[in-house]
């Protein structure tokens, strides 16, 4: 069994629900658990746990190579700088972190204490690091094949969403006009957290409209952040997932 041979233990039993939901079944269930273990737990514990932050650095450029191939077989007459900004929409932290939410991934994360009470398990950049370092495991443990069929089942109807719904630079435009016709309200943005070191913010918007919370945005500055939320916003309201008005 190699690097990650080991016997079954209780913690990485109770993993079989997110093995499910991710559509895999890991040959070293060991790396999935490292793959969610946050730095906090080993250095809590004073012990020297494998954390997941090798892991999240490896299936960034997985995730990249796997969506880069999709996005150029599906659109073969796109331009590569159109491609770029698709891409750009697949495999961003904002998206990671939808991901992890989809996969209720906090409740599986091994986290210290103190990170546990500041909320770490409902944390945007924890998910997406986790769901980025699961996205490694998944290589390591099973190739390249492995992790691409599970990357194309999770962001299967993201991916066919492009194909529907054209790359736009006015996200907050597009919403503003599109509720404006509806009722003649503007959308308001509320930033709710702010969270990383001044050279590596990590913004969490929402986009509120009469009194409702349309949608959650993440991004690495506030203008960002607003974009993908009115991006997710745009995308629910074309799917019926949220009413064009309340009663």
């Amino acid at each position: 069994m190699g690097l990650f041979e080991k016997k079954p233990s209780c913690e990485t039993t109770h993993l079989n629900e997110l093995q499910e939901k991710i559509g895999y079944t890991f040959l070293h269930p060991e790396i999935l658990l490292q793959a969610l273990t946050h730095p906090s737990f080993g250095f809590e514990k004073r012990s020297r746990f494998e954390d997941n932050q090798r892991l999240e650095f490896l299936g960034d450029a997985v995730l990249q190579l796997v969506i880069t191939e999709k996005l150029y077989l599906s659109f073969p007459s796109d331009p590569e700088g159109d491609l770029t900004k698709l891409r750009s929409q697949l495999v961003n932290r904002t998206q990671m972190h939808q991901l992890a939410l989809s996969l209720n991934l906090g409740q599986f994360l091994r986290i210290g204490k103190g990170e546990e009470k500041n909320g770490g398990r409902e944390r945007p950049s924890n998910l997406a690091d986790a769901m980025e370092a699961i996205l490694g495991a998944l290589y390591r443990d099973g190739g390249f094949d492995a992790a691409k069929k599970v990357i194309g089942k999770l962001l299967d109807s993201a991916i066919r969403a492009q194909k529907t719904h054209p790359f736009s630079d006015n996200a907050k435009g597009d919403l503003q006009e599109k509720l404006q016709a509806v009722a003649g309200e503007s959308p308001q943005y509320l930033c709710i957290s702010e969270e990383g070191p001044s050279h590596a913010r990590f913004y969490t918007i929402q986009v509120h409209w009469r009194g409702k919370i349309l949608a959650t945005g993440t991004g690495s500055n506030k203008k960002q952040a607003e974009m993908n939320a009115a991006k997710e916003a745009l995308q629910q309201i074309e799917e019926n997932l949220l009413p064009p008005t309340q009663g």
